[in-house]
């Protein structure tokens, strides 16, 4: 049995996940144990799919167990600790584990009453941030320049993000918690870094990427949640601009980089979801950067981002 860690969670599973880092047999607890198993659910997901009205779409998310298919398999989703998935015919549990450790573990992070964000998460001395964006924005540019700088990663595409009371304060607070310590770029970044191919892990023929792996930029601790950046490229300006958001703007600006917001459904309005969307929501500051289409605008962006870390005015 293979032990990892993720977001905080110890998994174990038969399937082997060369991205994640490895857990020791005395690491964990049964409250943070996860479980990845391939069994036979097709049956049971199409069963509660069809029941659930829901034959337009291919998945049924609540608070307890979710289920959702697609072109590689079967998923079931079970309270906050199980992962259950059956393969279709041509795929292998290698080449379904984006998926499993994709949407299946942003399913499973809900059902524990954690959000997973679409976005890098960035550490510095003294808390963490969040980069998202629009694609093509420079969300992966952004992070490796912020690297390059000195800063860490704790996740790339998604960080899981859930509420806590630190050691000494009474409040809660959002903290950040780490995926794995890779880097996703597309060929276009490994090329013009001159990155050492044998290192890095092809994951996508479709668009092209790699997994690049970060070694010691890599932080494993859970770290306070400061703000987050949200990257757009704008037709009207001609130099980089800054706005902080709030009110409404900064609920949505949160609750639109969650990563399950792509699959519509009932979950988004229950009680308990919309208050946990707008506790990290209270606790994360939002700072829209457009910047524009021509040039290259990373080296002004970055620096802009550093001074909001150290708290000063932009």
């Amino acid at each position: 049995m293979n032990r990892y860690r993720i977001y905080g969670l110890i998994v174990e599973s038969e399937v082997e996940f060369i991205q994640l880092e490895r857990a020791r047999e005395d690491e964990g607890s049964l409250d943070n144990t996860i479980y990845i198993k391939q069994e036979k659910c097709s049956d049971e997901v199409m069963d509660v799919i069809t029941k659930a009205d829901a034959l337009d779409k291919q998945y049924h998310i609540a608070s307890e167990a979710s289920y959702f298919f697609n072109k590689g398999g079967f998923y079931a989703i079970k309270n906050g600790r199980d992962i259950i998935f059956e393969t279709k015919e041509g795929y292998m549990p290698q080449t379904v584990s984006a998926w499993l450790l994709g949407y299946c573990m942003a399913i499973l992070l809900y059902e524990r009453r954690t959000i997973a964000i679409h976005c890098s998460a960035v550490s510095g001395e003294n808390g963490a941030f969040l980069i998202s964006g629009e694609m093509g924005a420079g969300k992966s540019s952004l992070t490796r320049k912020m690297l390059e700088r000195g800063f860490k990663i704790m996740a790339d595409d998604v960080a899981a993000v859930r509420l806590q009371t630190a050691p000494g304060e009474d409040k809660e607070n959002a903290f950040v918690y780490p995926a794995f310590p890779y880097q996703k770029l597309c060929r276009n970044e490994v090329e013009s870094r001159n990155f050492n191919m044998d290192e890095l892990i092809y994951i996508d023929e479709a668009k092209d990427k790699f997994l690049v792996p970060v070694k010691d930029k890599f932080v494993s601790d859970p770290q306070k949640l400061k703000f987050l950046i949200f990257l757009v490229v704008a037709t009207n300006v001609d130099d980089v601009e800054v706005q902080k958001m709030t009110g409404l703007n900064q609920l949505l600006s949160i609750r639109q980089n969650v990563f399950l917001h792509r699959l519509k459904g009932d979950w988004e309005n229950s009680k308990e979801y919309s208050e946990l969307c707008l506790k990290v929501a209270a606790n994360c500051p939002v700072y829209l950067i457009a910047r524009p289409i021509e040039g290259n605008s990373q080296e002004k962006i970055a620096d802009i981002v550093e001074k909001i870390y150290r708290g000063e005015e932009v």
